[in-house]
């Protein structure tokens, strides 16, 4: 049986040598939890949010995924002291990064106003200028 939860991100496209092994579909689906829910908060309706999902979605489920996985292989999740093995460092990182991109994102970041989705976009957008 298939499972009907969005995932953000491509897990064929992280990079992450330590970690992208460790991405299981469990924390591909708790990411998938995360980000609705931030989306939530934020007021938006995660149903809202256009597939393919805007880069900083995609990316702070990516981070979440990443450090969720690095949480679980850190000694220190284990009960031991030790907190500087390359888990624990990716960890600390990835989660500094996921609170920066938390910082940074709105109810905009999850889905445009008027509820056109990223890939309808055209880009470059051009304004002319005239002189007077």
């Amino acid at each position: 049986m298939e499972s009907d939860i969005r995932i953000y991100f491509d897990v064929k496209m992280l990079d992450d040598a330590l970690l992208k092994s460790y991405v299981t579909p469990n924390i591909a689906e708790e990411s998938t939890g995360y980000v609705n829910n931030f989306a939530i908060n934020l007021g938006v309706n995660p149903k809202r949010i256009p597939d393919p999902a805007p880069f900083a979605v995609q990316q702070l489920a990516r981070l979440y995924a990443y450090m969720t996985a690095a949480f679980r292989k850190a000694t220190f999740s284990t009960g031991k002291e030790a907190t500087d093995d390359s888990f624990a460092l990716k960890f600390k990182a990835y989660k500094k990064q996921l609170e920066d991109w938390e910082k940074q994102l709105t109810a905009d970041s999850f889905t445009d106003e008027d509820g056109s989705t990223s890939a309808l976009r055209k880009f470059p957008k051009t304004m002319p200028l005239y002189r007077n």
